[in-house]
């Protein structure tokens, strides 16, 4: 039951001939990033789509104090084939670290699994299975929401008055930004023109000096 547990609690949240083709291809894939808040557990995604369909999708999640893990899933020709998940979780009372890797066939059928945690390994039932290739498409569905509501994942240092940005260092007025203590904010916004956000939710908001948080790869880039 414990075993079980843990696994559902994963789960809950709720890139002159053949290269100038393969630059093309690469060149027409696009990157959407967002995040969500439910209950004590808080999420970064980055997910990328070629030609509108599904390519890759990237989450960090934290957990509280049952713990954090990173995902990284690969789509080919718009099926999820591949994820890997690492972290840790809460186990017999104590954070344990664990491992999770799934290949999945052009059916959507596992063909390979392996889930680890401290030294055993555990066998995964077609339910948990199933649950992990469903959430990988509910955080999709998540991330292509709020872009087409023009809301993105914004990484910063916080003032107090004005937000650093961590990828190019600009300085942004941030609007609707409810009580945060000065430090790293990260959340989802909507940019407003030059040097202004509307913050929607902060997914993050910590005072000690915190880097900032870069996409997971587990998998290797997408082919």
């Amino acid at each position: 039951m414990k075993r079980t547990c843990l696994i559902l609690l994963t789960l809950l949240l709720s890139a002159c001939g053949s290269t100038t083709l393969s630059q093309h291809a690469r060149s027409s894939s696009e990157l959407l990033t967002g995040g969500q808040v439910a209950g004590d557990a808080a999420s970064l995604y980055w997910a990328s789509f070629r030609q509108s369909k599904p390519e890759s999708l990237s989450e960090r999640v934290w957990m509280g104090e049952y713990g954090e893990y990173q995902t990284d899933y690969r789509w080919r020709e718009g099926r999820l084939r591949e994820l890997k998940r690492t972290g840790t979780a809460l186990k017999d009372n104590a954070v344990q670290p664990f491992e999770l890797h799934v290949r999945y066939d052009p059916h959507g059928e596992a063909v390979f699994q392996r889930y680890k945690v401290g030294d055993a390994v555990y066998p995964l039932s077609d339910i948990q299975l199933n649950q992990l290739s469903q959430q990988a498409e509910q955080v999709m569905d998540v991330v292509k929401s709020q872009s087409r509501d023009g809301l993105e994942l914004v990484q910063g240092l916080w003032d107090g008055q004005r937000l650093i940005r961590c990828d190019n260092q600009k300085a942004l007025t941030v609007e609707a930004l409810q009580t945060t203590l000065p430090g790293y904010v990260a959340l989802v916004g909507k940019p407003q023109g030059p040097g202004k956000l509307t913050a929607e939710t902060v997914l993050l908001n910590r005072t000690a000096t915190q880097s900032c948080i870069e996409r997971p790869v587990l998998l290797g880039e997408a082919s």
